[in-house]
């Protein structure tokens, strides 16, 4: 090869390298996914978005180049290693609000967004007035939008003083009954389950995975192929966590890479002398630099904790006190090496004395 034509291999090379580079950028091999419940100015604001609040929302997405994915789509998609669009995100509803028909469908209509409606399936055939119809909700699957599972009653699943084998039938009785009227009103439904409250202890868990369920928490993050596909996290995105002031960091993060089927069953029972406050033992499945690890921070119940590194692969973090009765979560926060960006870990903890549950 003479030096003119190595001359013009070289150029060819470094254009056809210029040119692929910004497409890989372009996957991604993790999304993240929205959690609403309400779209309504009337209902509980702890739940509650408003449709003004809402379409700022996905104005938002669309303004800054994120693509709303179906949820099975993108599950699959991680599954099975094909590349996600970059800013991938999934939006989801729990409880089947009528407020979500009337306010929410025509924005999403509007915007062109898919999304899942996770019902409770007890309101609906009790007709309550808050509640979508059989017909509402088909008229949504008809539309393209993926109804799933969130059990019978929105129970709570394992506020109970015994997990036996009684307990566990109950529970699953609870969720394959839902699983069978949704398919019955409306034909063929994932088998996914969102847990009332993101309430799930490890039993449980390990028995929805041996019947083939897909699982969704309430605890925050992204979802990647390491991640424990019977407790998917979500971010709420109502109520205290509506603003996208603070919501734009979620948004753009991403699951830190961590074997998060390891993690410790999130329940803590006080009556049984668990330890409070609890301690998180985490394990990375890529190791990451030192820069990042130095600024790994993790908040609890407003305070920072930072993690105690055993090697370069592993850390813990501990509250200071003990964590008050009821749902609490470890959020930990790093940057992502390179990238303005941050990786998100979450994992909720259920401080239960074997009380009767609360009314919420």
């Amino acid at each position: 090869m003479n030096y003119k034509k190595l001359r013009a291999f070289l150029l060819l090379s470094v254009v056809c390298l210029g040119l692929t580079l910004p497409l890989k950028s372009l996957a991604a091999d993790s999304f993240n996914i929205l959690l609403y419940h309400h779209v309504s100015s009337t209902m509980p604001r702890s739940t509650s978005i408003t449709a003004k609040e809402f379409e700022g929302h996905l104005a938002y997405l669309k303004a800054n180049d994120y693509t709303v994915v179906d949820l099975a789509t993108a599950i699959e998609s991680v599954q099975q290693g094909i590349p996600l669009p970059k800013n991938a995100i999934a939006i989801t509803f729990d409880d089947a609000w009528r407020s979500i028909y009337l306010h929410g469908f025509p924005l999403l209509k509007q915007y062109n967004y898919p999304f899942t409606v996770f019902v409770n399936t007890d309101p609906v055939d009790q007709k309550n007035r808050h509640t979508m119809t059989w017909d509402m909700l088909r008229e949504l699957k008809q539309h393209g939008v993926t109804i799933a599972n969130h059990t019978q009653d929105h129970d709570y699943l394992v506020r109970k003083p015994v997990y036996d084998q009684k307990w566990l039938n109950q529970a699953l009785n609870n969720i394959d009954d839902a699983q069978q009227r949704l398919t019955q009103e409306l034909g063929d439904v994932p088998k996914w389950l969102a847990y009332p409250y993101g309430e799930y202890n490890d039993l449980l868990k390990a028995a929805l995975k041996d019947k083939g369920y897909i699982a969704f928490g309430q605890q925050s993050g992204g979802v990647a192929e390491f991640s424990d596909w019977q407790a998917l996290p979500r971010f709420p995105a109502a109520g205290a966590y509506s603003s996208l002031k603070t919501l734009k960091t979620k948004l753009a993060s991403q699951p830190f890479p961590a074997n998060y089927t390891e993690f410790k069953n999130p329940v803590i029972r006080l009556d049984q002398g668990n330890q409070n406050p609890p301690i998180l033992d985490v394990a990375l499945t890529q190791s990451q630099k030192l820069g990042v690890r130095q600024q790994l921070s993790c908040f609890i119940v407003g305070e920072r904790q930072m993690p105690h590194w055993q090697d370069k692969m592993n850390f813990t973090v501990q509250g200071s006190t003990a964590l008050g009765k009821g749902r609490n979560r470890y959020n930990c926060t790093a940057p992502i090496w390179g990238q303005k960006n941050y990786y998100w870990l979450s994992h909720q903890w259920l401080i239960y004395a074997g009380d009767a549950p609360p009314i919420e």
